[in-house]
């Protein structure tokens, strides 16, 4: 009988390696599209389909006891999913119900295409809207289009 010598992996480095698998996946997915039909086009075929993924936001954002609808509610679920489950480094730098603003200094897709951010910062939109549609997210600054460090803003619109 054949065997396979796997070795065990630490559910850290497995999270890890995850995350990259998963973060190369979805920028080679953008890159082909965009190289298809142009950024542009390529970032309005995916807006429904990636802001879809965030509509889920308020039964999420429920389930952690995160309550409310403004931009300290948006920001937090934001901030809760990309510090604890992407480990992105930075910090709030401005906060009120009208609007929020993060930085960010360490990410593990700051190495990817600024196209992987544009594709993610949809998949946020969508949160956006279905907690609050009076709010907007921008994405400001991204270390993948060569800033030192990445920033969103949520505000009312």
């Amino acid at each position: 009988m054949a065997e396979l010598n796997i070795p065990k992996v630490e559910l850290q480095e497995a999270i890890q390696l995850a995350l990259a698998t998963w973060g190369q996946m979805c920028d080679a997915s953008f890159q082909a599209l965009a190289d298809r039909f142009g950024a542009e086009e390529a970032i309005e075929i995916l807006r429904p389909h990636l802001e879809k993924v965030g509509e889920p936001a308020p039964i999420f954002a429920e389930m952690m006891g995160i309550t409310g609808n403004d931009a300290t509610t948006i920001a937090s679920l934001f901030c809760l999913y990309e510090q604890e489950v992407l480990k992105v480094e930075g910090k709030v730098t401005e906060a009120s119900p009208d609007r929020v603003v993060k930085e960010s200094y360490q990410c593990p897709f700051q190495s990817l295409s600024p196209g992987f951010c544009q594709a993610f910062t949809l998949v946020a939109e969508g949160m956006g809207k279905a907690i609050n549609p009076e709010y907007k997210i921008t994405t400001t600054k991204m270390m993948t289009a060569g800033d030192s460090h990445c920033e969103w803003i949520i505000e009312k619109k």
